[in-house]
């Protein structure tokens, strides 16, 4: 628990969710991605590349392999950071990338949110979340998604937490991407309370960054589907 408590000082990552109270949802998922990153441990991969042939494996594997989607080496040329100083871990559908390098941070998470089986199915749990008309995005507290050229079959941004939303064939996925100043130690580490509504702050506060950085690595990204 200290250890994962150390890490929250410096933020995480947290899987999309909608609904009320979504600023606390980003909190608490972003604790799940910290426990992941801590027990990982060992087990965790620091350096080895992802073999070409993972690229390559049929949609329908990837929610169990979501490392394959937008993979290490992609984050190491958005990021200009050396691939075997980024540690990588995943969870079910869920993939998160994370350097630290002084008072810096690295901090990416992808979500598989979606493999259907066939283009017409994706879109539609694609348009259920970023269209505003459907179940996924019926909450007022949910805002504005925006369209972005150019990225997958079809690409939207969520103004409110800076997840970006990606269409491509049979496949949904969203990323977040931080690259800036860490986050500072809470006052009150030892008081979970304190340090979720701290970390909140500063995701809210890191909005711009996390903008620029999804829409960074999303054009390696679409770089990379283009070339295979």
């Amino acid at each position: 628990m200290g250890v994962v408590m150390q890490a929250l000082g410096k933020g995480g990552r947290r899987g999309p969710r909608f609904g009320a109270g979504v600023a606390n949802a980003h909190a608490v998922v972003g604790v799940m991605a910290l426990v992941l990153a801590a027990l990982a441990g060992c087990a965790a991969d620091h350096g080895a590349a992802v073999p070409e042939a993972a690229l390559l494996q049929p949609a329908d594997d990837l929610r169990s392999a979501p490392c394959t989607v937008v993979t290490r080496d992609m984050v190491s040329a958005a990021f200009s950071i050396d691939p075997a100083l980024i540690e990588q871990s995943s969870m079910s559908s869920l993939c998160v990338y994370r350097w630290e390098g002084g008072d810096e941070l690295l901090d990416v998470t992808v979500h598989v949110t979606a493999v259907e089986p066939d283009e017409r199915h994706a879109r539609a749990a694609f348009e259920d979340v970023t269209s505003g008309r459907g179940t996924g995005s019926s909450s007022r507290d949910v805002g504005p998604f925006e369209d972005v050229d150019d990225v997958g079959d079809q690409a939207r941004f969520d103004t409110v937490n800076s997840d970006l939303h990606v269409l491509n064939d049979r496949v949904y996925f969203t990323l977040n991407a931080y690259f800036g100043p860490a986050m500072e130690l809470a006052t009150s580490p030892g008081q979970p309370a304190n340090a979720i509504d701290a970390r909140t702050q500063w995701w809210q506060a890191t909005l711009p960054q996390r903008r620029h950085g999804a829409q960074t690595l999303a054009s390696v990204w679409m770089d990379e589907h283009r070339r295979r």
